[in-house]
Parts: C-alpha cells; structure tokens; sequence
C-alpha cells in the first residue's frame, strides 16, 4: 500500500531551529571566548575614554592659575565642546575589528558544524522545508549578534553611569542605543557572508578564508586606496572628520569605493552619532552610510538563503 508523501513542515519550524542552533552555539568554546574578549575590550575602552578624558580636563584645570596669571587670554577648555559620547569613539574599532571576527566565526560555525557533525543529512531527509532551516539559522546569528551587542550595550551604560563627571541627557542615550543598533546591521552582513560561505564552499578552510579576507580588504585596504588613511587610524571616528590629501587619484578612488566600503560606511554612521561630522566629501554619510549597510545585509542574506535552500542533502563533512 502506497504511503502518502508528507508535505514539507515550514510553520512553526524556523523558531525551532533557530533555538536549537543557539544551543549548540552556547556550546561552542571558540565563539565564547570571542565573544567574552570582545565584550571585555568593550568595557576596558569605555573606561580609558574616560580615563583619558578626565585627564585632559584635569590638566586644563590645574593650568588655569598659571594661565591666569600671564595676563593673557585663557583658551577655552578643549572638551568643552566635545559631546559626551566622544569617550566611546574607540568603541568602533573595536567593533569593526573584534566584533566583525566575532560574527564571522559565528555566522560559519552555525553552518560548519551541522556538516562537520554529519546532522545536516538527517536534517534533510526529514519532511522540513530548506527555506525553514535556512530561516532558522539565519535567524539564531541575528538573535546571538543582538545578544552579544546587547550586553556590550548594557556594559557600556553601567560603565558610563559609574564613572564620574560625564552627565548624559536623554538625547545622548538614544544615541548610544542608536550606535548599537547600526553595529547590529553592520555585524549582521559579515554573519551573513560567513554563513553563505560556509554553505557555498565544500572546504572549510576556503569557507572560513573568504568572509575573513573580505574583511582585511574592507578595512585595511579601502581606507588607503580611497584616502590614503592609514587602515587601524581609519577606524577611530575622529579620523573621519580629516579630509583625504588631494590627489588625482585618490579624487577618483574616493568616490568610487565609497559605495562598496562597509567599514568605512559604518565608520562615517557611528562618527555622526557619536557627534562627529566626516569631511572627506567620498563620504556617503549617515543616509548613504545606512543604505549601503542595509544592502549589504539584504544582498548577503539572500545568497545565504540561496545557498541554504540548494545545499545537497547527501553531504556532510565538508572536503578539505
């Protein structure tokens, strides 16, 4: 007697997989150590923000009696004009480097180990729908890039809160809540690039070596093509605010790598929020800057899900 052919499970499925994909994440020591550093490197550079804040101020403090006394004019305290968020400028390159690691190994480890372990096959054979795994999955990397930030935010405020002589207003606060969430869109596409990796590649090595040298691209080879800008230095917001030498060819390399370079993108948007304004005119700005961040994401995602949904239920291991 014929059996009736079971028809592909897809409601319900993707929150079940994304759970169970978080639970085999938490699991990963490799992840959790990443993940730990980055969330310390966060802290520690809230805190020398300030520390090296409260030092110019003290400096300018105790120099204000002999400064007086010359007669001459007193300069204006060189903080006083500079926004309360500007003690979290390093934050971005911690970020744009730790954090864009962070993702990757994320985004190919939740694809990587259901090879390596051979669960994909079975996964496969069941009467799932590949458009719910590969929702799942995706779905368990924005939610682990969301938590992550999400501590790395509450760090940061309960660093800022404690530390003395750095009132906040409201407006600051949804700032930071504001530069948090942009870091999500900009973690997100390099998740998501790793995760399409490792689903497109039969070699982990391959699959692991094509979002991470996207990434050394991005941002330590951009910065120079575009503004001759030393890469590390091109990642600090205030470096935003210089503008690149004139030169012919870095007037022509400007503008056209502006609309494919994400970390610079990413680097312009959080200058803005944490009240910097870029003057390199090949900036494209927070509206320019958000857009190309979200394209990013929605280019990678929809590989992600190509690659997911076409990816050959008889493999398990991947090839080295």
């Amino acid at each position: 007697m014929r059996q009736p052919m079971t028809t592909p499970q897809t409601t319900g499925i993707v929150p079940v997989v994304a759970m169970n994909t978080l639970r085999v994440a938490l699991r990963d020591r490799t992840v959790l150590w990443l993940a730990l550093l980055f969330l310390a490197m966060v802290v520690l550079s809230a805190y020398l923000g300030w520390s090296a804040t409260n030092t110019v101020n003290h400096i300018y403090t105790q120099a204000l009696p002999m400064l007086r006394a010359t007669g001459l004019p007193v300069p204006p305290n060189p903080l006083a004009d500079m926004p309360p968020l500007a003690m979290l400028r390093n934050m971005t390159t911690y970020i744009s480097l730790l954090g864009a690691l962070v993702a990757i190994v994320m985004g190919f480890q939740i694809i990587a180990e259901d090879l390596r372990s051979g669960v994909f096959p079975l996964i496969a054979s069941r009467p799932l729908h590949r458009a719910a795994y590969a929702g799942g999955k995706m779905l368990a990397l924005l939610v682990s890039i969301a938590g992550l930030l999400g501590i790395a935010a509450a760090g940061t405020a309960i660093t800022v809160v404690l530390m003395p002589g750095n009132p906040m207003s409201s407006a600051d606060w949804f700032s930071l809540l504001k530069f948090y969430s942009v870091s999500w869109l900009f973690l997100s596409a390099f998740g998501l690039m790793a995760m399409g990796s490792a689903a497109w590649s039969r070699s982990e090595s391959v699959a692991l070596l094509v979002p991470v040298t996207a990434w050394l691209v991005l941002t330590f080879v951009f910065p120079q093509l575009s503004a001759n800008i030393n890469p590390m230095a091109a990642l600090n917001p205030i470096k935003a605010m210089v503008a690149p030498p004139v030169s012919a060819f870095f007037d022509f390399t400007g503008p056209v790598l502006a609309p494919f370079s994400l970390v610079g993108a990413y680097r312009d948007v959080a200058a803005t929020l944490l009240g910097f304004a870029p003057a390199d005119p090949s900036s494209l700005g927070m509206t320019g800057g958000l857009t190309l961040i979200s394209i990013a994401n929605l280019t990678f995602g929809a590989l992600t899900m190509a690659a997911l949904t076409r990816l050959s239920g008889t493999r398990s291991n991947t090839d080295e």
